[in-house]
């Protein structure tokens, strides 16, 4: 992929962050870097770093995409009813069935549904 100065920006805004924006929370970020970043850019280039796994996207119940630039193993639990997100660092281990059944494993993506503390 080759990189662009719009690329490196995304990039860099998502990777400051820990409250997995949505692609317009981005957006705004990157227009008060670059005033002529237009909106498509953005999703192109995040639809670009998640192909390329820098990133990663998470849907809520909503179907709205918010991108996660942290990248080490780790789960998320969504609230079904306010949309909060939050990380879980405490990650399940591999079933061992998958092994069982000659499955390797490259990565994983693991979101819990629920209700948090606020909406309970």
């Amino acid at each position: 992929m080759r990189n662009s100065k719009q690329r490196e920006l995304v990039r860099e805004i998502i990777k400051g962050r820990c409250d997995h924006p949505t692609a317009e929370m981005i957006y705004f970020s990157a227009r008060e870097k670059n005033p002529t970043i237009s909106l498509g850019t953005v999703y192109r280039n995040l639809k670009l770093l998640a192909e390329e796994k820098e990133i990663m996207t998470l849907e809520t119940e909503d179907k709205r995409l918010h991108y996660d630039g942290d990248m080490s193993r780790h789960s998320h639990f969504i609230c079904s009813k306010c949309g909060k997100i939050i990380d879980l660092f405490k990650p399940a281990p591999v079933p061992d069935e998958l092994g069982e059944l000659g499955i390797t494993v490259s990565g994983e993506k693991c979101v819990y549904y629920g209700s948090c503390l606020e909406c309970e």
